[in-house]
This record gives structure tokens, sequence and C-alpha cells, in this order.
């Protein structure tokens, strides 16, 4: 753990700083499930006797398949090496901005929760979760607003939540209003984040805090431009890979060394004008996603896994 300035913010935040991805390709380590409950796709893995289950929650557009994603499963795949089984499901909006109702605490009125609730029963029916099993949750952008809304009401509601994990969004307004957090939180934000205010999030973490409330608050700072960023993605071998970064150069946002030399605005702009090599372009979205991600822009990363597993671990004490 090392002390830096959040930006912008005046305010010394300790911060856990990884440099290194493996430049192996992401793949399940486990067969997951796919499958459907109450007409919405659902997407599981559990283990014999898990040590707890993870929900995650998409943002806004998303869908079951965010833990399909590189990031997203690079992440399962350390939680599930623990010991933990993970389910996600998709928010019941399917048209328009695909968002979790986020306004409404009620694990009845509320739509998605109502949903989440017997969606749990079920997991405890046909799967080793059961009644006592710890509940823990990760959420992106909308679907961290959404996995604190989720932690908090199913605490309140008697449920073995153990911990929750929002990255790059602030906590659901009910929770807030009522008194803030009290399930053990693990705050993710991006330093360069386009879409989501940072100073907002640090005040969410710093409530928890002030509740007395175990909680982390970690900075996904800007990584150099490498060719193994891209080797994370299956279908990109490393000659590819070496031609993505290349193109990425071209742009001219980053130098030879791989360190950006553009003022970041320009630079997000520019990434969208990325001339990417004929054999690659069908895996666009995933090469978009992790350019942002090593930008530090609104997009989730991997890159803190193991102390999030740390601390989720730490909560099951």
């Amino acid at each position: 753990m090392i002390s830096r300035l959040l930006p912008a913010s005046g305010v010394l935040v300790a911060t856990i700083v990884l440099t290194a991805f493996a430049c192996q390709p992401v793949n399940p380590d486990e067969t997951w499930d796919s499958w459907e409950f109450e007409g919405f796709r659902v997407v599981s893995f559990v283990p014999e006797d898990p040590v707890g289950l993870v929900y995650f929650f998409h943002g806004s557009g998303g869908s079951a398949a965010f833990v399909s994603r590189i990031e997203t499963t690079e992440m399962i795949n350390e939680l599930t090496s623990r010991g933990y089984g993970f389910v996600a499901t998709e928010s019941t909006l399917r048209a328009g901005t695909r968002r979790w109702a986020v306004s409404d605490p009620s694990l009845v009125t509320n739509p998605d929760l109502a949903r989440l609730t017997r969606l749990h029963a079920a997991m405890t029916t046909v799967t080793d979760v059961t009644a006592t099993t710890p509940i823990l949750g990760v959420g992106m952008s909308n679907g961290a607003r959404m996995v604190t809304l989720f932690g908090q009401s199913f605490a309140d509601a008697g449920y073995p939540v153990a911990a929750i994990a929002p990255y790059a969004g602030r906590v659901a307004d009910p929770v807030t209003a009522a008194g803030g957090l009290t399930v053990p939180s693990f705050f993710v934000i991006n330093v360069n984040d386009q879409i989501v205010d940072n100073a907002a999030i640090l005040t969410n973490y710093e409530d928890a805090v002030a509740n007395r409330t175990p909680a982390v608050l970690t900075t996904k700072y800007e990584e150099p431009l490498r060719a193994m960023r891209f080797t994370r993605i299956p279908a990109i071998d490393e000659s590819e890979a070496q031609a993505v970064r290349q193109a990425f150069e071209a742009t001219g946002v980053w130098d030879a060394t791989g360190d950006r030399i553009v003022d970041i605005e320009p630079a997000i702009k520019l990434l969208s004008q990325v001339d990417l090599p004929t054999s690659v372009r069908s895996e666009r979205g995933a090469i978009r996603s992790q350019a942002q991600a090593l930008l530090g822009l609104h997009q989730f990363t991997a890159l803190y896994k193991s102390p999030l597993a740390d601390f989720f671990d730490d909560q099951l004490l």
C-alpha cells in the first residue's frame, strides 16, 4: 500500500498499486452454467460447499454477459480458485438503458430486488448454497449502485451478507438516505473516469469509515501501452497483439515507449479512430475495453482481484 493524492480532491488516500498483468489468454477456469430464471438469463458456478456466493451486477446497457468479459472472467477465476461460487443475472429493464432499479430498497416492490430474493432461494434449492452461505457482491457503474442497494437491503432483511465491491459507481441514494453502508465495502475508482464523479465515491467511502464499516478505497491508475495487454484476449496471438499496439501508437496518444503523450480528453476521442488490423476487428469491443482500462477510464478492471478476494476472505472470518 502507498499513499497518493486523489486527483482534484487534495485528499490523501491509501491505494493498492499493482502494475503487471499476466499475458496468458483469459478463459474461465471452471465450466459455467448458463440458464434462465423467470425469463432472464443467469450465468453461475457453484462448487461443493462454497465459502460464499458472489453476485455480479452489470452496468447500464449490460446483461448477464458482463461476466464473460476479460476483466470479469479473470476476477471470477480468482474467486473460484478460493472456493467461492458466483451468479449473475440481468436487470428487469431490458429496453433502453437496461439499468437496475436503484431507487427502491424494498425486497417486495423493487422488481430487481424481489427477483433476486427468488433467485437466491432457487440457488439454495439447486446448488450447495445454503441459507447460511455468506453472500457477497461485485457491481460496475450502475451495477455498483445496485450492489450497494442489494447488499444493504439483503443485510437489513437478515440475509448473511459478508461484503460488497462497488466499482466505478456511487452508493445508491436510498442507502445514503438511510444512514449509509453498514456492509463491508471494497470501493474502486478509475483515475480518469469520464462518466462517474470520483469525489462522490470518495464521500461514500468516507461515510462508510465514519460509520465504522470496514472499507477500502483503491484507485486504478494508468498503465503504459503494452502488447501483452491484448494477448489476454483469447482470439489474439502475440504477433497480432504487437500489431494492435502499433495501431494504438499510430493514433498519437502514446509514444514508442507506451507512455501517453496527449491530454486525456483528446486521448479518449482518438481511441475511436484507431485503425485495427483486419484480422482482429471482430475483437474490437474487447480491444477497446482493454485500452480504456489501461487509461484508467470508466471500465471494470481485474487488477485488484487478489486484494479484493483477500478483503472478501477477511470478512468471512
